[in-house]
């Protein structure tokens, strides 16, 4: 009897160590809120989903395989909150990777964000999320949020692998490479991705590349774009300027756009957000645009908080923001709450 009781006590602590080592997390983002929203065509209002951040719904667990080498897997649902319909027109159309990651780094197999939009989402006060409010308010500029061609116009990349290096005193680098799947074409729809970036102290830099080769007919042409970002935490303000060219192969795009932004504490629960962007268009001198954008932010918890936005383009009479009217100004107010469970 004795020994019966040891070998059951012996084989609980194995199993409680078993299960101690592997974990499984439900997770999401309820964001809603009230949006105005003028194209050109006429004002629009209604209620809209992910507009401070995407609503999602997502599950991501890790196991410990030992000697300091995790396999992990996240599979994340976009949804739009103002009509319960799944996002990105896809089951886990935002995230759907396996992997692993130890001393080397972190491997992950499948679908994923471009490069391009976690490096606007590390830096940009407003985070590249504001594209999943149709309008594209500052992200959708940028090469690898809307103007990803290979990838697709939620800024994600399917068919992908993505490799993270470990922090090396303060460097880190991350590249995707995503298959075109083209038979007899390796080049064709194929989206390679970079970001090397530098943090030390208060002061963060950054280096994105992004190259899409997007198919016309049978043509294979190229988009490709540098970006360059530069931050520093002043503890009153935190400034942050990009820099982007924008090419193809056909010289049809040749942009370069310049944005500055800050993130102001007004005090332990809100936060002042602004930021001005300029887009030079050498390709069309006539589709240079401007961008201004102000919002706040205010945290009821650590989970839930009340935002507000305003932003407002400019644009040359062949510069087009989007779905917008050619030469139009384009106008957005936001207001809404975004709950993290």
């Amino acid at each position: 009897m004795k020994k019966s009781f040891l070998a059951l006590a012996l084989m609980s602590a194995f199993s409680g160590a078993a299960f101690a080592q592997s974990s499984v997390t439900i997770y999401g983002i309820a964001d809603v809120g009230f949006q105005s929203l003028d194209l050109g065509n006429g004002r629009m209002s209604r209620i809209q989903s992910g507009q401070e951040a995407g609503s999602r719904l997502g599950f991501k667990g890790v196991e410990d395989l030992g000697g300091g080498l995790k396999a992990s897997f996240v599979l994340e649902q976009g949804i739009q909150m103002d009509t319960g319909a799944s996002d990105q027109g896809r089951t886990f159309g935002r995230t759907s990777v396996v992997g692993l990651s130890g001393d080397f780094g972190s491997l992950n197999l499948g679908r994923d964000k471009t490069t391009t939009l976690k490096f606007f989402d590390n830096f940009d006060p407003f985070v590249s999320a504001l594209i999943n409010n149709g309008t594209g308010i500052r992200a959708a500029y940028f090469v690898g949020g809307t103007a990803n061609p290979a990838a697709d116009t939620t800024g994600r990349v399917s068919n992908a692998v993505f490799y993270g290096t470990p922090n090396l005193s303060g460097f880190t680098a991350l590249v995707s490479y995503g298959f075109g799947e083209a038979a007899g074409d390796t080049s064709a729809n194929r989206s390679i991705g970079l970001n090397l970036g530098y943090k030390v102290d208060a002061l963060e830099v950054g280096y994105n590349f992004a190259k899409d080769n997007a198919v016309v007919g049978s043509t294979v042409n190229a988009v490709k774009a540098n970006t360059v970002a530069a931050s520093y935490d002043f503890g009153v303000a935190k400034p942050v300027f990009f820099y982007q060219k924008q090419s193809n192969d056909t010289s049809s795009i040749d942009k370069k756009i310049y944005s500055l932004a800050v993130t102001v504490p007004v005090d332990a629960t809100g936060k002042v957000l602004a930021g001005f962007t300029k887009v030079k268009d050498s390709a069309n001198t006539a589709a240079d645009s401007k961008q201004f954008a102000l919002g706040y932010s205010y945290a009821l918890s650590k989970r839930t908080d009340l935002y507000t936005s305003y932003a407002r383009t400019t644009q040359d009479a062949a510069s087009k923001f989007l779905g917008s009217v050619a030469g139009s100004n384009v106008t957005e107010f936001t207001a809404g709450v975004r709950h993290q469970f």
